[in-house]
C-alpha cells in the first residue's frame, strides 16, 4: 500500500513538474526560496524515496532526513535564490536541488530527484 501510494506520488509529480517546465522562477533578487516544512520524494526511478523535515531561518536549513538508509538523521543546508544545498551529517546524501513553490528537484549522484511539500511554510504559519 504505501510503495502504491509513492508510486502514485512520483507520477504525480514528475506530471506536474513536467507542466511547471516554462513556468518562470523567483530571482535571487527577491530572497531565499521557503524550504520550511514536510518534503517526501526521491529518485524518479522509485528506487530510493525519502521524507525531509526542514525549519529555516533566513538563508541556513536545519532539519532530518528519513527512509534514505545510511544518510537518515540531521542535516544542514543553505539556500541561494530558488537552489538549497543539502548535506547529511552522516552519510553522503548532498543534493543540490531547485525549489518552485511546494516543489523541489535535482540530482544526486547523477540519479534525478524530486520531492514535494506536504507540510506548511513559515510564511503560512
Amino acid at each position: 500500500m504505501v510503495k502504491t501510494l509513492r508510486l502514485l506520488l512520483l507520477g504525480s509529480l514528475i506530471t506536474t513538474l513536467s507542466g511547471c517546465a516554462g513556468s518562470t522562477s523567483p530571482s535571487a533578487s527577491a530572497g531565499p526560496a521557503d524550504v520550511s516544512g514536510t518534503w517526501m520524494g526521491g529518485t524518479v526511478t522509485g528506487t530510493r524515496h525519502g521524507t525531509l523535515q526542514l525549519q529555516q531561518t533566513g538563508t541556513n536549513v536545519t532539519g532530518t532526513l528519513a527512509g534514505a538508509g545510511v544518510s537518515d538523521g540531521p542535516i544542514n543546508g543553505t539556500v541561494g535564490g530558488d537552489t538549497i544545498q543539502l548535506s547529511a551529517q552522516r552519510g553522503a546524501f548532498a543534493p543540490r536541488l531547485v525549489v518552485r513553490g511546494d516543489l523541489m528537484s535535482g540530482e544526486f549522484d547523477g540519479v534525478p530527484l524530486k520531492f514535494v511539500r506536504f507540510g506548511p511554510t513559515q510564511s503560512s504559519r
